[in-house]
């Protein structure tokens, strides 16, 4: 099946270049670069050499490496899962790192906002709604602050989901561009996180996780990262039959309410649906 990811930066194809090099002082360094591709597995394998060529230039040059990953500075390297070419609004499904779903959307704004926690929390949209006190059950103020928010901040339609960790926000009359001004206002208003507005950029897309943190069903971290060698493929698949027997009885996140007109794109109703039904949103299960 071909994958036609026109406008979103979501690369199909990954390799990974890696070489042993000694520094002046005399040090070895394991050093290993990946490479991303929408097109075509060569060009994925001629970036990740370039990436490489130029840490290695670093460690001869006695330059120190950085090896922090910042999240949201560059594509994420998940498994296309899925495209969605019986709808007009863009859309793929990949599998994250710890092996859940994401719905990744070019024009369908999501926002996901979590809850302080600890009671010193962080600052941001929460911080200064909650104060330094705990709250029992932060659900209700927060969705009240998030409706009046949303009133003010724009006049679209949306719809409010709680999740396990906070709350879930979806653009349902209209589309949204990832990089626009008006998007990046709308998700700061609510508190999203820097970090995930960065990825949106990047990546030109908004995300959701459709299925449960694998913790939170009891489940351990999947084996390898992706793309995976052949025995760490077969154990991975033996882990994923067991990861979605454990997703059967979870929810990823619940629906609580509608903000505005009600209005539904006639673009995103069939992705609103897909959304709702594999999150499991008007099911009685525990969140995870």
């Amino acid at each position: 099946m071909m994958l036609h990811t026109v406008g979103m930066n979501i690369p199909r194809y990954w390799a990974r270049a890696k070489k042993e090099v000694p520094s002046p002082e005399g040090l070895h360094f394991d050093l290993a670069a990946w490479g991303w591709s929408s097109e075509n597995r060569e060009e994925a394998e001629r970036k990740a050499d370039e990436r490489l060529s130029s840490l290695i230039a670093r460690v001869q040059q006695g330059f120190e490496l950085d090896r922090r990953y910042a999240y949201g500075s560059r594509p994420l390297r998940e498994e296309i899962i899925d495209e969605f070419p019986g709808t007009d609004l863009q859309a793929i499904l990949t599998r994250n790192s710890y092996g859940s779903l994401v719905l990744n959307t070019a024009q369908m704004m999501f926002i996901d906002v979590d809850f302080p926690k600890t009671e010193n929390g962080s600052g941001g949209f929460f911080r200064k709604l909650f104060g330094k006190e705990k709250t029992p059950n932060p659900e209700t103020p927060a969705v009240a602050r998030i409706r009046e928010t949303l009133k003010k901040a724009s006049d679209s339609s949306f719809r409010i989901y709680r999740t396990a960790a906070g709350l879930r926000i979806l653009a349902t009359d209209r589309l949204y561009d990832p990089a626009s001004p008006e998007a990046d206002e709308i998700m700061r208003s609510i508190g999203a996180d820097p970090a995930f507005l960065q990825l949106c950029r990047i990546q030109k897309s908004f995300r959701a996780r459709l299925t449960p943190k694998p913790w939170r069903c009891d489940m351990e971290l999947p084996p390898g990262t992706f793309p995976r060698e052949r025995d760490q493929q077969q154990r991975f698949s033996r882990w994923l039959t067991r990861y979605e027997q454990a997703c059967g009885s979870k929810a990823t996140c619940r629906f609580l309410e509608d903000v505005g007109r009600d209005g539904v794109h006639e673009q995103i109703r069939p992705l609103l649906e897909y959304h709702d039904r594999k999150t499991r949103a008007s099911e009685p299960f525990p969140l995870a």
